[in-house]
């Protein structure tokens, strides 16, 4: 009988090819990777260097892209909350009780240094959220 193994490469959902990477003041770090099929217009998105309960943990956000912008939210307390929203290379980020937008700029070094597998295989080994 073959060995059976609880979570098989099969499993885990096609995503993008490439981390996309973000940084701002004073150490702020954004990571966003495609998550499903393109249609399914969902991202995972990690927030690190800030003083939040958010700090490093990856979320799954849903993505609704205009012609200006791109605009990743979640659910807060039962209501559709923008995290970020980003224009080309620009972009800012709105965390849950926090009064003030942090700005931030596209990172090609950072960018460069994501692996789409391990950031996948992070969030799918992440505790659940408390």
């Amino acid at each position: 009988m073959a060995p059976t193994f609880a979570a098989s490469e099969s499993e885990r959902p096609p995503i993008g090819d490439k981390v996309m990477a973000y940084s701002g003041q004073q150490g702020l770090k954004v990571w966003t990777l495609r998550i499903g099929e393109r249609s399914a217009n969902q991202a995972l998105v990690q927030i690190g260097g800030i003083d939040h309960d958010w700090n490093m943990r990856i979320q799954k956000m849903d993505v609704e892209k205009t012609a200006k912008d791109a605009r990743y939210s979640t659910d807060v307390n039962g209501t559709k909350f923008v995290v970020l929203i980003l224009r080309g290379d620009r972009g800012e980020l709105h965390l849950p009780g926090e009064n003030q937008d942090l700005a931030l700029g596209y990172d090609d070094a950072l960018s460069r240094e994501g692996n789409a597998e391990y950031f996948l295989t992070d969030y799918l080994q992440q505790p659940a959220a408390k």
